[in-house]
């Protein structure tokens, strides 16, 4: 039988002295960690008292005394980093104060350092960014400011204007973006639709335009409708109707005529040329089926009865100058007004109507209509077809009911030769 010797009496001293080392390691630590998360001015230094390798306490009092004691600041941050060799705001804070120093080449090391142990903290990939900018590397930079942006979605009315300046001076567009558009970038479809309002120069626009086409950035239908209403509020009409044939389908392609959509059988794309609705809680309109129409749907709008002067739907055309005729088919269904619904044509940029259609209301079976217009030889290079609520008074746009419209097109008048 084996009998263990007993424990002696100095080895029974040396367990007791480590476990109460360790005990006081945790209470250490935990007194320091306690300063840390408290509201105190001096937190940092309070903690560092309690423990001197507090990686975090290091970081807090260098990021603190980094304006006015730089040598200091670097020494608190680089003991951080021994405590911490993974810390990679420590190292952030460490270039910047190389930068500072003119030491550029530790600099860049300590940056790409950061980078790559905070591939998602965004406050490193912005002082990261921010750096590749100062140091005139814009290509670099673009790619720490994606991953900012990509983690960082708040961050896009501060940071929308300044990559707009970028994108508006030639010298830096294409360092800018045509690198970063290789790829799929997260923020892009939000920064266009910026662009499109923002930029003080259509030209800017029209490259980002280009450089994002054919690529994993392709336009989406918000950013189209953006581009398009841009090129149209500058009077490029032509420019405009270009860009938004491009984007039709080939089937789309061959239906194209004077009037767009006109049996409504695709879906209202509210962009270019296409039928536009103004989104009211009045007045619902939408395309539906019914009986009677000539394909699967016809254009519904229905009025709940509050007071709108409803001119809702609308769509652009380019007609040569001439006589024109405006055919239809229309279905009033329970529509009480005093002065009915009409489609009007107007001169774009003038508020006087060039023609309307006759008005309807109250309940009837489908029925064919048709309007007679005149496109002016000046000033009517563009013109709009709007349906509207008549009226002269605030009475006269009170609806209810709804109305269905069919088999819109807009024809020539061809004019009889040998007419004496």
């Amino acid at each position: 039988m084996k009998i263990n010797p007993p424990v002696s009496t100095p080895s029974l001293a040396l367990l007791g002295l480590v476990a109460v080392l360790l005990a006081w390691r945790i209470v250490v630590t935990n007194v320091s960690e306690l300063h840390l998360q408290s509201d105190e001015k001096n937190a940092a230094t309070q903690a560092l008292n309690w423990q001197r390798t507090n990686a975090q306490a290091l970081f807090s009092e260098g990021i603190r005394i980094a304006e006015t004691n730089p040598p200091q600041a670097m020494a608190r941050l680089v003991a951080g980093v021994r405590s911490n060799p993974t810390d990679g705001p420590a190292y952030a804070a460490i270039a910047l104060l190389k930068e500072k120093d003119g030491q550029l080449a530790e600099a860049e090391l300590a940056m790409q350092a950061a980078a790559q142990l905070a591939p998602r903290r965004i406050d490193v990939q912005l002082d990261v960014a921010r750096f590749w900018f100062r140091r005139g590397d814009v290509s670099r930079a673009m790619k720490h400011l994606d991953v900012a942006l990509t983690f960082g979605g708040n961050l896009h009315a501060q940071i929308f204007p300044d990559l707009l300046k970028l994108a508006e001076a030639p010298a830096t567009r294409a360092a800018a973006y045509a690198g970063l558009l290789q790829q799929p970038v997260t923020w892009w479809p939000q920064f266009f639709n910026h662009a499109a309002a923002k930029a003080t120069n259509i030209e800017t626009l029209r490259a980002l335009f280009q450089m994002q086409a054919g690529g994993p950035n392709g336009v989406t239908r918000e950013g189209l409708r953006a581009y398009l209403q841009r090129l149209q509020r500058e009077n490029l009409w032509i420019e405009s109707y270009f860009v938004w044939l491009n984007n039709l389908r080939k089937d789309q392609l061959n239906a194209v005529g004077n009037l767009f959509n006109g049996g409504f059988e695709e879906e209202i794309s509210n962009l270019g040329f296409d039928w536009v609705v103004t989104p009211t809680s009045q007045v619902v309109v939408d395309t539906a089926p019914t009986y009677g129409s000539t394909g699967h749907k016809a254009l519904r709008v229905v009025f709940r009865g509050p007071r709108i002067q409803f001119q809702h739907v609308h769509q652009y055309m380019m007609l040569d100058p001439g006589t024109h005729v405006l055919h239809g088919r229309v279905r009033p269904d329970n529509l009480e007004t005093s002065e009915g619904v009409q489609w009007s044509i107007y001169c774009v940029g003038s508020a006087k109507a060039v023609a309307h259609s006759e008005r309807f209301t109250g309940t009837d079976h489908w029925q064919h209509f048709t309007a007679q217009f005149q496109v002016p030889e000046k000033d009517c290079a563009v013109q709009m077809l709007r349906l509207e609520l008549a009226g002269r008074s605030a009475l006269d746009y009170e609806a209810k009911g709804a109305i269905w419209f069919d088999e819109l097109s807009i024809a020539r008048q061809k004019v009889d030769r040998f007419r004496p």
